[in-house]
């Protein structure tokens, strides 16, 4: 079983577990609601910091020659397991192109478990398009949906957009320009 390490926000005696299901039991609902409202209010500010954060912090990569040969002589752009590939972004974060928190956003999941989890504060419902192209790939954020071809998946969701309404426009996601990042690392040391 998979669990969150670093907050007990929901008591394992509030649910009843049956097989691959869990329900909340009638006599915590209260205790469950609330607790699941502040998580949704601790993640919308949390998303909205970085998104302020990223969104400021542009997307120019720049990498020495060193950091190039390094990433080049250690990873495959077409070809990466999920560990390769979290490897990778723990080597970007090293190289201080990424922050470790971004890691999240970009289908890192749990190291080591070889599953790919969504934070429950990350699951969000809103329109989002892509007009770069079709997606024939059938990609999503899960890194699984790349079939190891990590250039072609994160050229991919570098482009997707979501609707604001603070602008009332279409406005490329927090995590399209983590992914452009991303992506022009891959570029640059697949030449």
């Amino acid at each position: 079983m998979v669990t969150a390490a670093s907050s007990q926000t929901f008591q394992s005696e509030w649910i009843t577990v049956k097989g691959n299901y869990a329900t909340v039991k009638l006599e915590y609902m209260d205790e469950f609601q609330k607790a699941l409202e502040a998580q949704q209010k601790e993640a919308a500010e949390d998303y909205s910091r970085f998104t302020e954060r990223v969104k400021g912090g542009g997307t120019s990569v720049e990498l020495t020659e060193e950091q190039r040969k390094y990433l080049a002589g250690h990873f495959d752009p077409e070809n990466m397991s999920k560990l390769e590939y979290q490897e990778f972004l723990d080597k970007l974060c090293e190289f201080g192109i990424l922050d470790e928190a971004d890691k999240e956003y970009l289908g890192y999941g749990v190291k080591g478990c070889g599953l790919d989890l969504t934070p429950l504060g990350r699951v969000r419902t809103e329109a989002y398009l892509s007009p770069v192209r079709e997606n024939p790939m059938g990609y999503t954020d899960s890194f699984h949906s790349s079939r190891g071809s990590v250039a072609s998946w994160t050229e991919y969701l570098s482009g997707i957009m979501s609707w604001s309404e603070e602008v009332n426009s279409w406005q490329k996601r927090p995590e399209s320009i983590l992914f452009r990042k991303v992506h022009d690392v891959l570029e640059t040391i697949s030449g």
